[in-house]
């Protein structure tokens, strides 16, 4: 549980007081609306090798399904200094060998189930960071982890990735964003900054700014929270 309290929170921004990188699950985010709805070929993506593998098919199956490893490696490049940032298809390699990801059962059938919270949990603990899983989580917590300086991992609909104006929220959960501040009221959480892996557009993706009745509508009260384990960052 947080353990920072929000009573004595003045109005305004709380934000991570570091600059936090930016990492699509597609390789390029200028395409993402064209992926998801216009059925865009990867295979066109002039920067699809930027996600560390050669093979093709390789990053077709896996860019569809890297929220949570875009996710991971944005609060890992923000909460501790690695000699080389691992790239996005070596943390999707060791997601699935931690169980973060099946992707076929035991006779070798299509199951396509994750990620997975604990593996990833357990992947940023192997690269220095303090991390839990929260399998119910509210916005008040969500603010008090951000407060303290923590990153929050959390699970909303895809949907959240598109205008308001374009498409409601018809679910919740299904896709991971990295929520890094919000916005404080007398009447409490206003709205949650946020980096979407899969934002339809520039302003839904790096620091979208999402109103807390939307992201409540997406929101599935789950996700889990990363934090540096170095007193010098």
């Amino acid at each position: 549980m947080p353990n920072t309290s929000l009573s004595n929170l003045s109005p305004g921004w709380y934000k991570f007081p570091k600059k936090l990188p930016y990492y699509p699950q597609f390789a390029s985010p200028e395409l993402i609306y064209s992926y998801i709805h216009e059925d865009f070929d990867g295979r066109y993506d002039p920067r699809w090798h930027d996600y560390g593998t050669e093979d093709i098919e390789e990053y077709l199956f896996w860019c569809k399904r890297a929220c949570g490893i875009a996710c991971f490696k944005m609060s890992l490049e923000a909460l501790t200094i690695q000699p080389q940032s691992p790239t996005m298809i070596q943390l999707i390699r060791q997601g699935v060998d931690l169980g973060g990801y099946i992707v076929h059962n035991e006779q070798g059938e299509l199951v396509d189930l994750g990620w997975f919270y604990q593996p990833l949990v357990k992947l940023g603990e192997d690269y220095g960071l303090r991390g839990h899983v929260c399998r119910t989580l509210t916005i008040d917590e969500i603010c008090s982890y951000l407060a303290a300086g923590s990153l929050v991992i959390a699970s909303v609909s895809p949907e959240i990735g598109e205008h308001a104006t374009d498409m409601g929220i018809t679910k919740r959960g299904g896709h991971l964003v990295l929520v890094y501040g919000f916005e404080w009221s007398q009447q409490g959480c206003e709205a949650f900054l946020l980096h979407n892996p899969s934002g339809r557009f520039p302003e839904l993706q790096a620091s979208a700014v999402i109103p807390i009745n939307r992201f409540s509508e997406a929101f599935a009260g789950r996700g889990f929270v990363f934090e540096s384990s170095s007193d010098d960052l």
